[in-house]
């Protein structure tokens, strides 16, 4: 049976289920195969693992401050001295 990394229905109020993914497993099917319960499932010390990693990860300020700059060019309107076709 081909395995996939996405979780199962099972996972659905796990706060380790990122939707495409699970934090922690790399095929949460195979953690409930056989089982009553994942043992990543609803687990505090594992979440808290997880969160410190994230934690740990650097953070871009130049892809934040990229893209805010970038919302505000797509709400500012574009004139280049022609009317779009249609309007008279």
């Amino acid at each position: 049976m081909h395995r996939n990394h996405k979780p199962i229905r099972k996972c659905h109020n796990c706060p380790l289920n990122l939707g495409d993914r699970c934090a922690i497993y790399e095929s949460p099917h195979d953690q409930w195969h056989d089982k009553d319960k994942c043992p990543g499932y609803m687990n505090e010390v594992l979440l808290a693992e997880y969160e410190r990693t994230l934690s740990k990860q650097k953070v871009d300020h130049k892809r934040g401050k990229r893209q805010e700059e970038m919302k505000l060019c797509a709400t500012a309107p574009h004139y280049q001295g022609s009317r779009a076709p249609g309007r008279r």
